[in-house]
């Protein structure tokens, strides 16, 4: 920890993780867009060393003329906002735990009591067959006042059976306790490498509901028309990915499993037909 917890008070709570539940690297780009709108400072680092997988998540290290000046464990760090108004949220983003849940669990519970957070709005990502300009969001609830932020929010209510990711566990261990806690789930196309603009739009926009902040999202808007013009080029390009795709908006389909991969047909991956610099086409 890096601030004694027993001087803090912070009610709400913004939970992104990366790793089996992040289709798309969702996690990683709504976080980065909270940190571009909204300076925020480390207030905790909730060490995640043994639960991690260490093969995929090492230590990181910062090293400067030959000489060690950082060495970080792995671990879920909490950032509060620096604007005054805003500090009655914390945004946490980390790796999920690859093992020892029950440990992780106990600890990140314990600290959410030690803030007296009673609001907890948790993020994961799924690859689905849906239309590229599609927004589908579904959620899990634990108590009526959950089910009514869904509601709110326009959210599908999730159908789903099989193996748990951590999320599901965080709800069930704050289950009873005075917590309204929820999982949001954002739908990703399955033929998209990356979460798109028009996605990360949608969550900013929840995010700022359930944090009381009004973000100024012109720009996502912006980047999503370059966007959309960049995948209508590919697929004019491709008729018959064109018309795979087409047939998802006309038809609709059920949500790939919550750990599908992109595996099946192809993936549009826009970086390659972005251009580069000579001396980056060949990799070091």
């Amino acid at each position: 920890m890096m601030e004694p917890t027993d001087t803090l008070h912070i009610p709400k709570m913004f939970v992104v993780l990366k790793g089996w539940a992040d289709a798309g690297g969702m996690a990683q780009a709504v976080f980065d867009r909270i940190r571009k709108k909204l300076p925020c400072r480390i207030i905790a680092r909730l060490d995640t060393d043994v639960s991690v997988h260490g093969a995929e998540h090492r230590p990181q290290i910062l090293v400067q003329h030959g000489v060690l000046k950082e060495f970080q464990w792995p671990a879920l760090e909490f950032y509060r906002p620096e604007d005054p108004a805003h500090q009655d949220v914390v945004f946490a983003v980390g790796w999920e735990p690859a093992s020892q849940w029950r440990r992780f669990l106990a600890d990140f519970v314990s600290l959410l009591e030690s803030w007296g957070c009673r609001h907890l709005l948790l993020l994961g990502s799924l690859y689905d067959q849906i239309f590229y300009d599609e927004i589908r969001l579904s959620g899990v609830a634990v108590d009526a006042a959950g089910y009514n932020w869904l509601r709110r929010w326009e959210c599908q209510f999730a159908e789903y059976a099989g193996p748990a990711a951590i999320h599901s566990a965080i709800l069930n261990e704050v289950r009873g306790k005075p917590v309204t806690a929820v999982n949001l789930w954002a739908h990703v196309p399955f033929y998209l490498k990356d979460a798109h603009e028009l996605l990360v739009h949608r969550v900013m926009e929840i995010v700022g509901d359930f944090a009381g902040i009004l973000w100024n999202l012109d720009d996502l808007v912006a980047e999503w028309k370059n966007r959309e013009r960049e995948i209508e080029e590919i697929l004019s390009q491709d008729p018959s990915l064109r018309e795979q795709i087409r047939a998802l908006k006309k038809h609709g389909a059920s949500p790939a499993p919550k750990d599908s991969k992109p595996a099946r047909g192809e993936v549009i991956d826009l970086r390659r037909f972005q251009k580069k610099p000579k001396d980056e086409d060949n990799p070091a």
